[in-house]
């Protein structure tokens, strides 16, 4: 048990060891005790060390803090940016460093705020907490970062200016709203202007030699090195990749979610050309396209990305969600789709000097690459 600023926190290394004592906090249906959590440890994704934090008060639980220890290196940066005449100067130093990011919420996830209090007034410790925590977990490293990631409200300044946390406004997610007018897929086309309507079709109609099906549990095991050879292409082509998941996450979210999630195959021939994850949230009506993998030299003839997406929107069409969560990256694509952005309530601690340079140069090289066209895309009659 550690002590300091008036409170006390005890510290586990796995979900199961906090389990109990975290029930006794965080409401039943709350996704901080939630299966995803044991899946994600589970499938031990590298560079990532996992905190589990129970805050005390006079030695009563008040709250939760869910943490992610990232060792970030020259591997997260797309190969691209590693070829580049700065980085090619730097390469015998950048090789070499290591930097240690501390995240409340989880990397791999969105709308998935890492910490809980009991009283909405003990909020603002979040940042209290993590001043205290920085200082004591690291065992011999320094964090060069903190991240506290998506939270459901915003701060008043007052409540993490004082601990030099700044918000970090980059983080958009792309969110379509499903409408109750559409029985399926055929009138969310009929809903699009025409030069949508008309590509929407043509996309659509390129996949059609493909199989698509759902993977069983031993299917995706099968399938495991086939699945991590798609996601890797998807991967590799990002600017900077905060965490890196195993295909042994696949499986785990399979084994522990149930029908719950489920990876969605694109095949031609028995071969699998795509995949896609979906998570279904029944008790929210909503939906979240969760990784996708494909195979970038089969992609310009059946479109694999933007069926991908389609697909996503039919399946929530025929569910009847009401929303369908993209993820943050393809924003361009996603607007083309009739998605709108969602701005995330993050907030950002870093180290001056190097640490802070780096980071405010990866971020307008980030926004850079995004461009501003998909702010204007409006695919739907007027």
């Amino acid at each position: 048990m550690l002590s300091g600023i008036g409170l006390q926190f005890k510290v586990h290394t796995s979900f199961n060891d906090a389990h109990a004592l975290w029930k006794s906090v965080v409401p039943d249906d709350h996704h901080l005790i939630s299966s995803d959590m044991v899946a994600l440890e589970n499938s031990q994704p590298p560079d990532i060390i996992f905190r589990y934090v129970t805050v005390f008060r006079n030695n009563t639980p008040i709250g939760v803090l869910y943490l992610q220890h990232l060792e970030f290196s020259h591997k997260h940066f797309n190969k691209d940016y590693l070829n580049t005449t700065v980085f090619k100067l730097l390469s015998p130093v950048a090789k070499r460093l290591k930097a240690h990011l501390l995240v409340c919420g989880n990397l791999f996830r969105v709308n998935f705020q890492g910490f809980y209090f009991i009283e909405k007034n003990d909020r603002n410790l979040v940042f209290d907490c993590l001043g205290f925590l920085k200082k004591h977990l690291k065992k011999g490293r320094s964090y060069c970062g903190i991240l506290v990631k998506d939270c459901k409200r915003e701060f008043t300044p007052t409540g993490y200016s004082c601990h030099k946390f700044q918000p970090f406004r980059q983080d958009l997610t792309m969110e379509m709203s499903i409408r109750d007018t559409w029985c399926n897929f055929d009138e969310y086309v009929v809903a699009l202007s025409k030069k949508y309507r008309q590509r929407a079709v043509k996309i659509r109609k390129s996949a059609s030699e493909l199989e698509r099906k759902f993977l069983t549990l031993d299917e995706i095991i099968t399938r495991s090195a086939e699945l991590d050879q798609l996601y890797r292409q998807v991967v590799d082509k990002q600017s900077l990749a905060l965490g890196i998941l195993k295909v042994d996450y696949f499986i785990e979210m399979k084994r522990q979610l149930g029908d719950k999630f489920q990876i969605v195959a694109f095949l031609k021939d028995g071969q699998l050309l795509a995949f896609s994850g979906h998570i279904y949230y029944p008790e929210k009506s909503a939906m979240e396209l969760h990784y996708i993998g494909f195979d970038y030299k089969h992609n310009p003839a059946y479109n694999l990305y933007f069926n991908i997406i389609f697909d996503g929107i039919e399946t929530a069409i025929e569910k009847k969600y009401k929303s369908l969560e993209m993820g943050r990256t393809a924003r361009e694509a996603k607007a083309s789709a009739g998605a709108q952005a969602i701005e995330n309530f993050n907030y950002i601690w870093v180290k001056g000097g190097l640490p802070r340079l780096a980071v405010n140069f990866l971020s307008k090289k980030f926004e850079a690459g995004m461009g501003e066209e998909w702010q204007h895309r409006n695919p739907f009659k007027e």
